[in-house]
């Protein structure tokens, strides 16, 4: 979502969730072009609509306002044959009051996906424990970690604070999340992917579900250009599904094309 917007013209230091009350023809635009390149799910445009976030461009007051079209929007692309998921992206201080406004104004959708988290064990802590003050309603939880690329040789990606792909599987299970992720990470690529993903469900029986980055990307005016294309990263899917991936997506980079290509591959598998 937020590549795809800055090609329809958001800069890199607005706020991309606003979009959805004063361009909602550009969001509508992006899910509309991921559905017809083959997704079977869509994600809000809600990644850092959080209390912190919005309120760094003076929009807390907006936030409702925000998820709420996020959801009306995706919802409007996806149609009932396909899945919404309501996107959470990592923020600081994650606590329960704010993680109760997000996720009561994110009504209607058919999971909470908390994307791109790296504190682990403080998600875990905060989930855990206090999952029924914030979530009422028992929306079901997909929860996708990212991670570094280790420097010493041979040893595994790993969670900012040195945790492994095997240790975050076991907090997950833990607070009862529907299924175990991983997405972006910089230049974290479809090795790393593969590697952590095959770690996971030595671990786990969660289903697993992987959204590799079109590659680390390099700065292109007012952009990025990111290096895989859709072909590359689709002749990968047969060796992750191998390692035990379920759920295929996209992260940063990825294009309505890398979809197309993606849903070729899984339709001949």
């Amino acid at each position: 979502m937020g590549t795809e917007l800055q090609r329809a013209g958001v800069r890199p230091e607005e706020c991309y969730e606003l979009c959805n009350l004063t361009h909602p023809e550009w969001v509508s635009g992006v899910h509309q072009a991921y559905v017809d390149g083959g997704a079977r799910c869509l994600l809000t445009n809600t990644f850092q609509a959080n209390p912190a976030a919005l309120g760094r461009h003076g929009l807390d007051d907006k936030l409702e306002e925000i998820n709420a079209a996020a959801v009306t929007l995706c919802w409007a692309s996806a149609g009932p044959e396909r899945f919404v998921l309501g996107s959470i992206g990592p923020f600081e201080p994650c606590d329960i009051p704010s993680m109760a406004r997000l996720v009561a104004y994110l009504t209607g959708v058919d999971a909470i996906l908390l994307e791109t988290w790296s504190d682990a064990e403080a998600l875990g802590r905060l989930l855990q424990a206090h999952e029924h003050l914030w979530n009422p309603a028992e929306l079901p939880l997909v929860v996708s970690f990212t991670y570094r690329r280790s420097t010493e040789h041979g040893a595994p990606p790993f969670v900012p604070g040195g945790i492994s792909p095997e240790e975050t599987a076991h907090i997950a299970e833990r607070f009862g999340a529907v299924a175990l992720g991983v997405n972006c990470g910089r230049d974290i690529g479809m090795d790393e992917t593969i590697d952590i993903v095959r770690r996971y469900r030595a671990t786990t029986t969660l289903p697993l579900l992987a959204r590799p980055n079109a590659g680390t990307p390099r700065r292109v005016g007012d952009g990025w250009d990111y290096p895989r294309t859709p072909d590359m990263m689709a002749a990968r899917l047969p060796e992750l599904i191998a390692a035990g991936a379920t759920l295929i997506g996209g992260c940063c980079g990825t294009t309505p094309a890398h979809m197309a290509a993606f849903r070729h591959v899984l339709q001949s598998l």
